[in-house]
This record gives structure tokens, C-alpha cells and sequence, in this order.
């Protein structure tokens, strides 16, 4: 936790930060000039020039460029409203095996070129290609196994038949929210590319990348990303958004917390992320009145996510088959004390790996009595030790369980923005007996997704208000094997679970029918001991009023403030912002 002696200092301590940033843009005022520290899990950027959206080892752009790609709908989760971007509408069939999609006319590529049904259908066919193909493309195997067919109806519609019924497709894949939704390409430019997976799609000389935003790429470095304005943007022209008044966007690698936390609090950053510790944040917005978070100067300093933190197991490890074991480390697991020191108390502690949306409250409430009967968040030291004994483990000289002359050691791994948590829990477990320890390094994103790790701390890249996508993320069929990278960590499977999930999958999101079902599924997941669920997740992002007001907050809740997902959200949140004069 940052010392409370750095604030006071940090207009000398920050001084050098982004001097030759601000330097190189001395042609745009500062008061138009939008400055954004991000978290890169890396001193510099790693993926210089690769604007490509679909590369899966591509971790910079979600926080670098992402936000030129507009979506077909924009999803705000702070009041579950689809907003209607690049097409005005979609529609099923009867039976959910096939849906239209109806583009917007009008949009227009950065470069001139019209965008239309031509673009979609290139984008979807090359993902599906590949996914029955290769599978080196972002989302591609995913929707090959979804889709049938795409074909063109008319000059701005689009049909996209299923494989099977499937209500959810266009909240999977055309509806933008968090890390959720496709990005489209112009096929004017990506039919020419070669290999999709190889094409960098960056050349500043050509205004690549080419998209639908107001927005170019003017100069990319491992220690800067320039984007400009464009003065011509079809949006502004059909009154869906004013021009933004953004004239630059320059993004920095954010470094560590003490790092953002002195760049926002010197004005030198407008925006940074991602402050997880509650403490932190109520010292920046005390100190410098000029910023605020989703909640003001109130806890919890920020907007709940869609990303409750859990201690996940690798089952394919064969490290953690016995159940027993893995519910002796859950009741080893203190929430509450997790949630007092790592966030000052500003968050909850969960038993389930559901995120505390109100339209997903009455399965939350419906699983409870689950969770309770299976003890999933019961800290209970007496009850793990006697797990441990069943297991065949007992202590050994140094009080570490050991069984067959082995010690129980751990590596727990997480990237960097669980930092304020990982050494709580790998405490908790040594006070319990067991040899663990964390582990949090820029490679640590990596280990997590080729399943390289132990146990590991990540969050859920579920549901919003429908359970089903945090239900499917424990399917067989994302059980990969060690070495596939996925972002679903547990790689856990049962039959029996699948069987309830894929009921529940061919329902539409509002059947009744589905509580009971869902209640059924997480009765096997806990019974299962699939991973320990710990807290709810809240973004806190300070945001710098100095130069730049009209931010999303709880009080004008149209977007979330999250710049750095990969659906782009944040695009629609610069054409808001106002300068200060």
C-alpha cells in the first residue's frame, strides 16, 4: 500500500513523467490533448505497430488503439441498454437458428470507403475459416462452431444462420461490452492481407489502421501511442454523437500503482487504471479536488465489474483431483480478511463466481442456500486440517503438509493488478501449512493463459444479466489442455454440469425455467469445489477534471469508465468529454 508521506510529493516526484510526451504534442493544447496511463503489465508497450484485433498474443492494443474499432452495438452494463452503432437493429427467427442483422447507411471507413454489408461478411468468414482451420485468430474456433453460414440479404442487411439454436449469439459476438464482441475490418484492405494471424494492419504512412472512428494513428512507440483526430466522421454527421472535442489522445505505459497514482494526482494523466486499492484512491481524491471515480469521493471509489476474483485450481494439472484438497484450501481462504486489508473494506466478499449485477441478483439469492449447504466461504481452519488428514496429508517438522514425503508447495500466479491480493492469500495458506507463495510478473498473463500455473488468481469474464455466460465458461468444451491458451482458467469438466448448461443454452435469457436449472448447475459446481470464490470486483479509475470534465459517473451513468476492453467501449465516452476552458 502507498505510503500516505508520496502524495505530498508527487508534483516533484512525477515531473519527469510524460515531459517529452507533452513536448511532441505542443501543436495541440493541453486542454485538448487527452492523456491516458495505462496498465501494460510491462515498463513499455510490447506490441509496437500490431493494430491487428484479432491477434491473440496482441496485449496492447485493448489498451492502446482499441477504441478506433467501433462496435455494431454498444452495450452500457450500468443500466442494460444495447445502443445501436454501426447497424440499427438485429432480429431471430422463430426458433433461434438464424438472426438478420441490419446495418447502419452512411458509414463510412477512414480512408472514404464505404462500410457495408460486404465488410461484415468478409470479417465473419475469415474468423470462421480460420476457426475450422488454424484457430490463431481471436474468437474464430468459437464462432466456427457457432455459426453455419452468413450471407447477403440486401445492400444493408446481413442473415447468419446457426449451427443450432442459440438466443445468446448476438450478446456473444455483435453486441460490445467489457471483453465481449467482434471488431470489423474493410475488406478492401484485409482481402490482400496473406495470412490473417501475420497481418499487422499498422502502417501510419497509409492511415492504417483503417476504421470507422474520427480517429488515425500518428506515431507508435513502445513508450507512446499517438492518435489524432480526424475531421470527418460519419457519426457526427448522422447526429448520433458530437464531434469529439478530443483533438489527441496520447497513451503511456502506466508502470506501477505508485507510478499512475502520481501521474493522475500531478494533472499529468487524465485518466489511469486500474487503482484497485480502495485506500490509495481515497488519498488521491481527498488530496487533489480535481478528481473523482464513478462513486465521487465516495467508497468504493468505483463501478462494479463484470470480473469477481476467485482462487482458481488448473484441473488439468492433476495436481488438485482430490476434492478434499481443494476444499481444505477453500476453508483456508479468510474473505473477510482479504477484503479489510487489500480494499479497506470497499468491496464484498462472494461465494459464487457470479458478478453482483442487479438483473443476475435473483440467482445470486437463489444459489445462496447452495453455497451455504456445501460450505463454499466458510473459513474454518479446524475443517480444512481435517480435510487434509481424509486427503492422507499430516505435517511434517517445519508444520508444512506433506504427504508421500512430498511438501504441498504452491505458486500462486496473477498478473500485476492483483497485486494487493495475491500475498494476502499466500499468507493465509502458510499460516494453514501450506508452502505457497505469489508470483506476479508481465509474463504472468501468458502463464495464466497457456495454463502454466498452479493455482492462480483471476477474475470471471461472465455474465452481465443473464447467467448463462459465466454458466458456459465451466463447460467440457473449454477444458482445454495445457498448452491452448484460453482465459477461462479452471479447465474443468463434467458431464452432468454440461448437460444443465446446454439446457439452459437453448433457452432465450428470459425463460422462467432457467433459475431452477441454474440452482441445479451450481449445486454440482460447489459440490465440485471448482475454485474459491473470494470478491466482487470494482474498477477504481480516478479521473482528472483539470483539463477535461463530463466523465461517466453513478450520476450520468452512460457508459462505463473502463478504456481499456477490448469492445471498445471507451470509444463512445471521448465524443462526451469536454474540454475546461
Amino acid at each position: 500500500m502507498a505510503s500516505r508521506r508520496l502524495l505530498p510529493s508527487l508534483m516533484i516526484g512525477a515531473a519527469f513523467a510524460l515531459t517529452s510526451a507533452v513536448a511532441s504534442a505542443q501543436n495541440v493544447p493541453r486542454n485538448r490533448t487527452l492523456i491516458v496511463a495505462a496498465q501494460v503489465e510491462a515498463p513499455v508497450f510490447r506490441n509496437v505497430g500490431l493494430a491487428n484485433p484479432f491477434s491473440i498474443n496482441n496485449e496492447d492494443y485493448r489498451v492502446s488503439i482499441i477504441n478506433m474499432f467501433e462496435p455494431l452495438f454498444y452495450y452500457n452494463v450500468t443500466d442494460n441498454s444495447v445502443i445501436p452503432w454501426l447497424a440499427t437493429g438485429y432480429a431471430y427467427n422463430a426458433d433461434f437458428t438464424s438472426l438478420t442483422v441490419t446495418l447502419r447507411d452512411g458509414v463510412t471507413w477512414s480512408d472514404g470507403k464505404p462500410f457495408g454489408v460486404n465488410d461484415v461478411l468478409f470479417t465473419l468468414n475469415m474468423l470462421i475459416e480460420n476457426g475450422r482451420g488454424k484457430k490463431d485468430l481471436l474468437n474464430a474456433a468459437a464462432l466456427a462452431a457457432s455459426v453455419k453460414a452468413v450471407a447477403k440479404v440486401d445492400d444493408r442487411t446481413v442473415r447468419i444462420d446457426l449451427s443450432e439454436p442459440d438466443p445468446r449469439f448476438a450478446f456473444k459476438y455483435l453486441i460490445n461490452y467489457f471483453d465481449i464482441g467482434l471488431q470489423w475490418v474493410p475488406e478492401h484492405i484485409w482481402k490482400d492481407a496473406g495470412d490473417p494471424a501475420a497481418f499487422r494492419f499498422f502502417d501510419v504512412a497509409k492511415g492504417w489502421p483503417v476504421t470507422t472512428s474520427p480517429w488515425t494513428v500518428s506515431r507508435f512507440t513502445d513508450a507512446q501511442v499517438f492518435i489524432d483526430r480526424r475531421d470527418d466522421w460519419w457519426a457526427a454527421k448522422a447526429k448520433l454523437a458530437p464531434m469529439p472535442e478530443v483533438r489527441r489522445i496520447i497513451t503511456v505505459p502506466g508502470g506501477t500503482r505508485d507510478r499512475m497514482v502520481q501521474l493522475i494526482s500531478s494533472n499529468q494523466a487524465d485518466i489511469v487504471n486500474d487503482i484497485q486499492v480502495a485506500e490509495v484512491v481515497r488519498q488521491v481524491v481527498t488530496q487533489n479536488p480535481k478528481i473523482t471515480t464513478w462513486t465521487g469521493k465516495d467508497a468504493p471509489y468505483g463501478a462494479r465489474d463484470w470480473w469477481p476474483t476467485s482462487l482458481y485450481f488448473n484441473h488439468k494439472s492433476g495436481k488438485w483431483a482430490d476434492i478434499r484438497l481443494r476444499r481444505a484450501i477453500g476453508h483456508y481462504i479468510d474473505r473477510k480478511q482479504i477484503v479489510d486489508v487489500a480494499y479497506s473494506g470497499a468491496t464484498e466478499p462472494k461465494v459464487d463466481p457470479f458478478p453482483g449485477f442487479g438483473a443476475l441478483k435473483p440467482y445470486i439469492d437463489a444459489i445462496a442456500p447452495v453455497a451455504a449447504k456445501h460450505g463454499v466461504g466458510v473459513y474454518d481452519k479446524a475443517k480444512g486440517d481435517a480435510l487434509m488428514g481424509e486427503a492422507g496429508y499430516k505435517k511434517n517438522a517445519n508444520g508444512i503438509w506433506e504427504k508421500d514425503g512430498q511438501p504441498l508447495s504452491v505458486v500462486i500466479e496473477a498478473i500485476p493488478v492483483l497485486n494487493a491480493v495475491g500475498p494476502i492469500v499466500a499468507q493465509q495458506l502458510k499460516n494453514a501449512g501450506v508452502d505457497a507463495s505469489f508470483r506476479s510478473t508481465p509474463e504472468s498473463r501468458a502463464v495464466l493463459r497457456d495454463g502454466r500455473f498452479d493455482p492462480t488468481l483471476f477474475g470471471h469474464r461472465g455474465s452481465i444479466a443473464d447467467p448463462y455466460a459465466t454458466l458456459e465458461m465451466y463447460h467440457s468444451r473449454n477444458a482445454f489442455e495445457v498448452g491452448r491458451p484460453t482465459l477461462f482458467p479452471a479447465r474443468w469438466s463434467n458431464a452432468d454440469y454440461d448437460k444443465i448448461v446446454d439446457e439452459i443454452g437453448r433457452l432465450a435469457p428470459d425463460n422462467p425455467g432457467i433459475k431452477h436449472l441454474v440452482v441445479a448447475a451450481m449445486d454440482i459446481w460447489m459440490r465440485e469445489a471448482v475454485e474459491v470464490p473470494i470478491s466482487e470486483w470494482y474498477h477504481r479509475v480516478p479521473m482528472n477534471q483539470t483539463y477535461w470534465t463530463g466523465w461517466p459517473t453513478k450520476d450520468n451513468p452512460y457508459m462505463q469508465p473502463s478504456f481499456w476492453y477490448t469492445s471498445g467501449s471507451f470509444g463512445y465516452v471521448l465524443p462526451r468529454l469536454k474540454p475546461v476552458q
